[in-house]
Parts: structure tokens; sequence; C-alpha cells
């Protein structure tokens, strides 16, 4: 890396954050960051959400934990956190967005519920809807909310390849998966953010939302999981409410290192601008083949307006607290 550039970057706030809502809303409250309140450069590392041991070693300022239990697992070392606890780790605000793990089985698969799969041993081509790491392993596990999800149907994706079947990841585009559906080359569709769009694509194409079992949904709870429903209408095909795993919300991180300063910068200028981030969260989609009426549509990442983001699921770090506290929110 150049001298000069490598100078600015050390000396920047440096923050993990995925591609879509996260990175955005980096970006707008990271501008009013550099250029208003602290007068420093903002560095975005991407993709890196959840990337909480760079957060506690010291190599990123801010990141984004998505969902929000996952940095509760950090925190406590439970969960799909494979590491140490980051008893460090404290929060800066919570951002709303109402999310579930979705499962999705193509109208014409022989198989067409996960009980079957277990018991008839069927060889299923499985779409796992999750990001690929493109650096070193994290130390949060891969897919872990997908292998849990299996694992209370009775078997796992070691599994799924002994009886013939394949699994691969799927990119959360609405298009992602247009050229297996058109082969019929995808069976069931599984993972998070039932607000992604691929999740709309599926729907036009016929593919049937499935529904968590009781027992299923307890097993899963007694691993850390939280429960959450789909609501009948939600998607066309979805006549009844949905039982899924809880994906909701976004978590804006630092730790106890992070000077009371910054913290309390970042906190004021989220507080004091969240029109113009719920603004930011807003993406423009382009649905191909669609009439030119329908083909461009708008979504957000929140699925709420910013309210009560002082509320999160690890202790908030003291900068953050103080701003709180003297605003009158009743931390």
């Amino acid at each position: 890396m150049n001298p000069k550039l490598a100078r600015i970057v050390e000396g920047s706030i440096k923050i993990g954050s995925g591609f879509g809502g996260s990175y955005s809303m980096s970006g707008s409250f990271g501008q009013l960051l550099s250029e208003k309140f602290l007068k420093r450069p903002v560095t975005m590392i991407s993709p890196a959400p959840n990337r909480l041991e760079l957060l506690a070693d010291g190599v990123l300022d801010l990141c984004w934990a998505v969902p929000s239990i996952s940095a509760e697992w950090a925190y406590r070392g439970c969960g799909g956190w494979k590491a140490e606890p980051l008893i460090d780790l404290r929060a800066i605000a919570r951002f709303p967005q109402s999310d579930r793990q979705m499962v999705a089985v193509a109208p014409y698969a022989i198989c067409q519920t996960l009980e079957q799969a277990e018991v008839e041993k069927m060889p299923l081509r499985l779409g796992v809807r999750i990001n690929v790491p493109v650096a070193e392993e994290p130390a949060r596990e891969w897919a872990y909310a997908v292998k849990s999800i299996l694992r209370a149907h009775g078997f796992t994706l070691e599994d799924l390849e002994a009886w013939g079947g394949k699994y691969w990841p799927v990119t959360k585009d609405f298009t992602a998966l247009e050229e297996k559906i058109r082969q019929r080359d995808v069976d069931f569709v599984i993972g998070d953010a039932s607000t992604q769009p691929i999740w709309k694509s599926l729907a036009d194409n016929g593919f049937k939302f499935l529904s968590l079992s009781e027992t299923v949904m307890l097993a899963l709870e007694n691993e850390g999981f939280e429960r959450n429903v789909v609501p009948a209408g939600f998607f066309p095909g979805i006549a009844t409410p949905l039982l899924a795993v809880d994906e909701s919300d976004f978590l804006l991180l630092t730790s106890t290192h992070t000077d009371h300063e910054l913290a309390y910068a970042v906190t004021k200028t989220i507080d004091q601008n969240r029109g113009r981030i719920e603004a930011s969260a807003i993406a423009v989609q382009h649905i191909p083949d669609k009439p030119e009426s329908s083909a461009v549509t708008l979504r957000s990442s929140l699925t709420a307006p910013i309210q009560e983001h002082w509320k999160t699921r690890v202790p908030l770090h003291q900068g953050a607290a103080c701003y709180y506290k003297e605003v009158g929110y009743p931390i």
C-alpha cells in the first residue's frame, strides 16, 4: 500500500460492514463523522460484518453484528461463536429489522419437507442463503443457523452429501437462482434474511415456504436461538403464519478500548440524524423481465423507524450511555 494512503487508513475510523444496509448506513453517519464532528477519514472494511474478533483486537473501531443475537453470543461465548467470550464488546445502537430464517421448497421437488428428507434419506439439492467468507475464517461458524435447523430435523450437510445430495452458497440477489430454477436443479433454499429480494423471486416461481414444527423450535431454543413468526401474506402463497428462527436487528458495536469521544460522537451523530440514516437504508431493486411500470421497486434494510436504539443485547459503551443519559433516554 502507498505509504501516504496507509497513514490515512491508520488514522481513520475503521468500520466493518456488509455490502447492503449496514454499508449504506455506515456511509451515511460516517460522512457526518468525517466532515462535521470528528474531522477524521472513515474507512469501510467490507465484507466484514460479525468480524467481532477484529473489533476486540483493535483492528476495527466499529463493527456491525447481524442479527443482533450474534453479538450476545460473542459477548457470552456461546451459540455460533467458536472462540473465547469477547467480554470487552460494547454497543453503540440498535437498528430495527424484523427478520427470520426462511425455508422454501420448489414446487417440482419430490421431497416437500425436511422431515421427509430425513426419514427417506433424500439426495436434496440445497441452496444455502448465507454469505461466504472472503478472508481468513471468522470466529463465527459459517451457516450456523442453517446447520442448526437441519440438525434439529435429524441430519447434517454431511449426511445430505452422503445420501447423494449437494449444497452450495447462494447470494441474496433476485436472480441468484434463476438458472437453477429454470433447469429444476434446486429443491430447497434455506438461510437468513426474509427481507432479502431472493425470497420474493422464489415466491414468484411457485416455491412454498415452510413452517418449523414446535418440536424443532424447542430444540433450537435449547441452543440459544429465539423464535419469530412470518405473518400470513408476507409472500404470495403464505396463507397462515409460519414459525421461524428469529434473525432480527442490526447492532453497531465497539469495544471498551474505544475512547469516550469517539463512542459519544458516533452515538450523537446517529441519534441526531435518524431520518437521514433511515433514508440511506433504502435500496433500488431492478427486477429483470418485468413490465416497465414494476421493474424498479424500493426496499429498505430497516423495517421500522430507528427508535429505542439504546436497547441493545450487550452493554452500552460508556460514551454511548453518557450521550443517551444527557438527552433523557430511559436507559
